[in-house]
Parts: structure tokens; sequence; C-alpha cells
């Protein structure tokens, strides 16, 4: 055949496959069906990858390129293009501009961006043809809003398991997508800036709203979640009113916006006073100086700096808190979690791997820098002498204050309106992708996520683990309700019981202990977390 004919022989398909996509099935037209390797976008058509178990689409544009005059704007629609688009699992990942880390013990080389063409996403569904939509979750990658994408995660299993659409996505970083500054809020209609890499998820969402059908996924049927960076993102979302509509359920892992901990979004003007600081040290002081500066001199400009999500008059009005105190928060039911040992992750990476292991005096002397007036009574908590070494006792309190505690807090208080589901991991022997043989990591900050993703290697009582997890987690995503038939029971999260569920290979169990195993009450009264 020739091309030409075979290429309109692919997009009559396509345009077909559209027509039975966006058909409504309220009035019993056809479902869609979606073509084994072929799929109808707005902007055109994309051909992905088939294996046994599921396809992939990946690096699918929603947005244009933020790019020029686009760079610190709204993302704009992306552009259309003729013919079939590569999305199969060759394409090349364009992860957003983003620093080379330094490569851990035990660790592959973790590579830097310059590419600013990142706002794509990949999309992974089930193999098999269904005859009604299937439930979609789009996944916001963690990161400190500095690094990451959605090409990290591999998303086949979870797709095929629960059989569910999953949509992995990418948006700006650090400076490029959360930085705030007076002169670009001059720029913004609303008076406000710094919030590109929330407006990028949106944009994602939205696309998902109008394009989800052509890969079999059902647009009123939308769970977002992400974990740490995107935990956090996600948790703005619950809060944001620009969101409202675009997702219906919500998942957090390892990260939270209300309660304290590991993020609380600053005000416009605290952001503006940061992003000043930051053009200064980029040497520029007007929104021209800063858009000339190539991506590679921006991310030299940040080193060193925190970035995230601010408040402004668009996406975050008000503090999320205060969005939950007023009743203006997206009532959505909300499986959130973390793990029992977030912190030793840290721990080693910005301590035992840059100064070597805490002794007992540095960990004293770090407690008392950290919390001056209060440093007596969390000594008093978290003796040295109580753990297996400094290094443990100081993971064990970080982990309490900054994420345990806040993620029950937020259960806490989700739940007087929503249904809750919260979690806990602890695999003490979860696989690692570096090693630090002063300090196991048990169950690490983002272990869980290597049950989900598959990312890791897992034996056979993991495994198992793992497809429990998976169930668990996409019965969420398609029913509000993560029970299904042959699993433990996971009861909703309510204050009288404050019962978690305690992830443990062939040892899931609720646990009534989480409060106390964590001294929750002990951060509510010494260091201002909320228990």
């Amino acid at each position: 055949m020739a091309p030409s004919r075979r290429l309109s022989g692919i997009l009559c398909a396509a345009a077909l496959l559209a027509v039975a996509a966006t058909a409504s099935p309220v009035t019993g037209a056809l479902p869609a069906r979606p073509e084994s390797d072929l799929a109808l976008t707005t902007q055109g058509a994309v051909r992905g990858t088939v294996t046994e178990t599921h396809r992939l689409f990946k690096g699918i544009p929603f947005a244009a390129p933020p790019v020029g005059a686009l760079r610190w704007k709204a993302p704009q629609a992306a552009v259309a293009w003729s013919g079939v688009r590569d999305a199969t699992e060759t394409v090349a990942s364009t992860p957003c501009p983003q620093p080379q880390l330094p490569t851990l013990p035990g660790e592959s080389n973790r590579l830097g961006s310059t590419n600013e063409d990142c706002l794509k996403l990949s999309v992974w569904t089930p193999a098999q043809r269904s005859l009604r939509d299937r439930p979609v979750f789009v996944w916001l990658h963690g990161g400190a809003n500095v690094v990451g994408a959605g090409s990290d995660y591999n998303a086949g299993p979870l797709a095929d398991r629960g059989d569910i659409v999953v949509v992995a996505v990418n948006y700006r970083l650090g400076s490029l997508g959360f930085l705030a500054h007076p002169a670009l809020s001059a720029e913004s209609p609303d008076g406000a800036s710094g919030d590109y890499g929330l407006m990028d998820q949106q944009a994602a969402m939205r696309w998902v709203h109008a394009n989800i059908r052509a890969f079999g996924g059902d647009p009123r049927r939308v769970t977002l979640g992400g974990q740490s960076a995107g935990s956090q993102d996600t948790c703005a979302h619950i809060a944001s009113p620009t969101a409202r509509g675009l997702f219906i359920r919500a998942v957090q892992l390892s990260g939270t916006c209300v309660s304290g901990g590991s993020f609380s979004p600053p005000t416009l003007n605290a952001a503006h006073t940061a992003g000043t600081a930051f053009a200064t040290a980029a040497g520029c002081a007007d929104a021209a100086c800063l858009r000339a500066l190539t991506p590679q001199q921006l991310l030299t400009a940040q080193t060193g700096r925190t970035f995230g999500p601010n408040i402004g008059p668009a996406i975050l009005p008000i503090p999320p808190a205060a969005a939950w105190g007023t009743g203006r928060a997206n009532k959505v039911p909300t499986l959130i979690g973390s793990t029992h040992d977030e912190w030793r992750y840290f721990t080693s990476t910005r301590i035992n791997f840059v100064t070597g292991p805490l002794t007992e005096a540095s960990y004293a002397a770090i407690v008392r820098t950290e919390f001056t007036s209060t440093a007596d009574m969390v000594l008093a908590q978290y003796p040295a002498s109580a753990y297996p070494s400094p290094g443990h006792a100081y993971s064990a309190l970080k982990t309490d204050q900054f994420f345990a505690c806040p993620a029950r807090a937020d259960a806490l208080l989700y739940s007087t309106e929503n249904p809750v589901y919260e979690y806990e991991f602890n695999d003490q022997n979860a696989p690692t992708f570096f090693t630090d043989p002063t300090l196991p990591q048990g169950a690490f900050h983002a272990a869980d996520v290597g049950f989900l993703f598959r990312r890791a290697v897992l034996n056979e009582v993991q495994e198992r683990l793992s497809q429990n997890m998976m169930g668990y987690l996409s019965h969420f995503i398609t029913s509000g309700d993560p029970n299904r038939h042959g699993l433990p029971a996971w009861p909703r999260y309510r204050a009288g019981t404050d019962q978690a569920l305690s992830l443990v290979p062939d040892a899931i169990a609720v646990t009534s202990g989480f409060k106390t195993d964590h001294r929750c009450g002990f951060w509510q009264l010494a260091a201002g977390t909320p228990a």
C-alpha cells in the first residue's frame, strides 16, 4: 500500500475512534473502543506501544512549549500536528529543566535537563479493549518541585492490575515553575505570579477531560494523586477553586499542605521577597532580563533555594487550611499516607554523605539549632540512647514532625467532610536505590512508590504486598473506597477510632497506635504541628 494511502487509512480509523470516543454514554451511543496502538487527540493522532499487558503513549504535548514570551505565563494550548506523532516507548524523555543531582553510593547517574519544551504527559492503559470507559488516575511526580519527571514511572502494571488509565504529567519546576516576582505579577491579569507549575498540572487535567476518551478513559472519573511534592501539589489543588470539577478523588503520598509539616504555601509577599532575592542573584531586576537568561543560568541561580506554590488570587486565593476552615476546599474522598521511616533518606543524603554520620554531640547540636527553646523537650522525647544510632533518632523525630503527624492531621481535618483512608507503609526491607552502611533505610521516603509503579526488584512477599497495594489504590480510583474482595479490610479514618492501615509484607493490619507511635500529641504541644 502506498504511504499516503496507508496514512489516510490510519487517520480515517483515528477519526472513527474520535467519533466513538466523544459519543455520550447517556444516549446509548457506542462506547470508546481504542484501536490497538492509535489514538486521536485534539492536536492530532498519536501511535503508542502495545505489550501483552498494557499500552503506552509517551511524551504527548498537552501545552505549547513555555519559551520566549511564554516563559512565566499560564500554559497555552499545544500546537496541532499533521500525520501520526510517535508516542512509542522509544521516544526520548523530556524532563523539565532541572539540575543534575549528585550520584549517591550504589546509584546510577542522575541526569539534569535544560529543555523547556517539556509540557508533555504519558498515558498507560490495559492492553485489552473495554466496553466501558475506565477510571483515570492523573499522577504528579515528586522531587521537591525542583527535579523529577512523569517518565520516571512505569504505570503499566498498575493500569493492567487495576483496569484503569494512568496519566503521568510533566510540569515546570524550580524557578521556571514557581518563581514569584513583582515584575512578573505586574504582567499578570490577577496581579500574581509563581504558581506556573500548578497551572501546568491543571492544564494537563483539562487535556485529560478533552482527550482521555480516545484512550478508553472516563473524564467523569478522574483521580488526582502524587507523592512528596506531587502530593503537596495535589493538596493545593484540593484547595484551589480553579481545580473544581477537574477531579473527583485525591491521593496524597508523603506530602501535605494544610497541617504544616512538609510544606505550607507562603504568602505572595513572602514569595515576592524570595523571588527578588533570586533575581538579584541571577543579575536581573526586571522580567525582560529574566527571560533573556538561559535555563542553565536559571538553574545555577536557584542552587540552594526552595520552590513551591504560593498564595495568590487565582490558583490559591487563601491558604489551604483556610479553604478547609471556610468550606471552600474541593470536597473529594482522599487516600492519604506516609512511610514509617521517611526521613532516613534525607539524613543519609543531606548529612551522612556530606559531613559524615551524626554523633551524639552533633545530633544534640542540630536539634538545638532547629528547635532552640523546645530543644530539651525534643531531645527528651528522642534521646540518642533509645535508638541504634543518633542518625536513627534524628530520622525518627523528623519523620514524625514533617510527615507522619501532618498526614494524620490532614486525615483528621478531611474526615470531617469526606471519606478518608489513611495508611502507613512499613516494609523494613524495602528495596533501596542507594546504600548507606551507617543507616539502613527501612521504609524510607518514596519506598511505597516502588511497590505501586514497579520501580524496584521485589522478592516474593514484597510482590504480594505490591499486588495488594495496587489493588487498594485502583479500587479507590474506581469507586472512592479502597476495599475490595480478597484484601484485608481498610476502615475509614475517623477521629474517634484513629485507625490507619499498616502495609507490611504478609502482615497487612489495621492499627490504632499511629498517633502514639509517632508522638503526634507531643508535636502538637511542643512544636506546633497539629495532631
